[in-house]
């Protein structure tokens, strides 16, 4: 992984529906396996919340993402949810339990519901080129 040229802090909102047939922990697991860093909890019973910060904390997305030929999708979806200095996208919740990252587009594409990483960033422009540049 190769490191930005960002000086500003970066910093991930992941959340997920813990349905009520699923293990409350292998959600979390899930978001962990994707998430470097990323310690969620969950709350009001029904959702697993973490915070996560840095690029480190996208590096199995950075790396994920380039062995998939997946870079397109994430970076419209990143463009497309922009708003100021925020974006987000959507992970399928199975593949990540299985440690892998898969972008989807929308949120049926995960039966259980999707994982939603959300990213904010003052140099947002910045962060987007470097997790999925311009082909």
């Amino acid at each position: 992984m190769r490191k930005p040229p960002i000086t500003s802090p970066i910093e991930l909102k992941v959340e997920a529906a813990v349905n009520p047939s699923e293990d409350p922990e292998k959600v979390i697991k899930a978001i962990s396996n994707v998430v470097d860093g990323c310690l969620p909890e969950v709350r009001y019973g029904s959702r697993a919340i973490g915070r996560a910060a840095g690029t480190q904390a996208l590096e199995t997305i950075y790396e994920q993402v380039r062995s998939r030929s997946a870079m397109g999708v994430l970076r419209r979806m990143l463009l497309d949810n922009r708003s100021g200095n925020s974006t987000w996208f959507y992970l399928n919740k199975q593949a990540a339990a299985a440690g892998i990252a898969v972008v989807i587009e929308d949120e049926q594409e995960s039966p259980l519901g999707p994982i939603t990483v959300s990213i904010d960033c003052e140099q947002l422009d910045e962060l987007v080129d470097w997790l999925v540049p311009e082909q």
